[in-house]
């Protein structure tokens, strides 16, 4: 999973707004002790994202989906571990390594001016100011300056810094990214 991904559920779990969609916060690495808590690797910029969250949904590598309650949360040498009402045992956890935890994207904190989650921008269409097509975001690197956006269509990939000087617009609900290429970038 990548940071903030978008999460595509199957029919299964429980739900009582079945048709939402979810993003992905934290992946389930391993079991962690004897009483079913689980280590997670974190999606989620905000250290205390787990730390104010109660009511999460575990998403299988199938799709499938169950709602969940967090009972604890532990910081760790090398992680973060979780308790999950539901999982008291090893072996109940052990199903979930592999899983993504997640939330309704309708309960994702909004952001500032021109800052957007990775899931809104991954999948965006690319254009130059005057017009062509350069495909769609496949990936991003964080690189700890800036956001390097990997753009590839059929035959080529570009890499796009994410500053003011070369992306000049951002539309999410058209789904489209304007650049301004330095000399050079292409």
């Amino acid at each position: 999973y990548q940071a903030g991904e978008k999460v595509r559920t199957g029919d299964t779990g429980i739900d009582s707004k079945p048709d939402r969609n979810y993003v992905a916060i934290g992946y389930i690495v391993k079991t962690y002790g004897l009483k079913g808590d689980v280590k997670i690797s974190r999606l989620s910029d905000n250290p205390d994202r787990f730390a104010n969250l109660k009511e999460i949904f575990i998403i299988t590598k199938d799709g499938a989906r169950q709602e969940s309650c967090i009972k604890k949360v532990m910081w760790v040498k090398g992680g973060l571990i979780i308790s999950l009402a539901s999982y008291t045992t090893v072996s109940d956890a052990e199903g979930l390594v592999g899983s993504c935890i997640a939330v309704p994207e309708d309960e994702v904190p909004s952001l500032g001016k021109d800052t957007y989650y990775h899931y809104e921008i991954i999948g965006m269409d690319v254009f130059t100011t005057d017009g062509r097509c350069l495909g769609k975001i496949d990936d991003i690197i964080s690189t700890g300056s800036n956001d390097v956006y990997v753009v590839k269509d059929d035959n080529h990939e570009y890499l796009i810094p994410a500053i003011r000087d070369v992306v000049k617009d951002v539309n999410i609900k058209c789904n489209r990214m304007v650049i301004l290429p330095m000399e050079g970038l292409l």
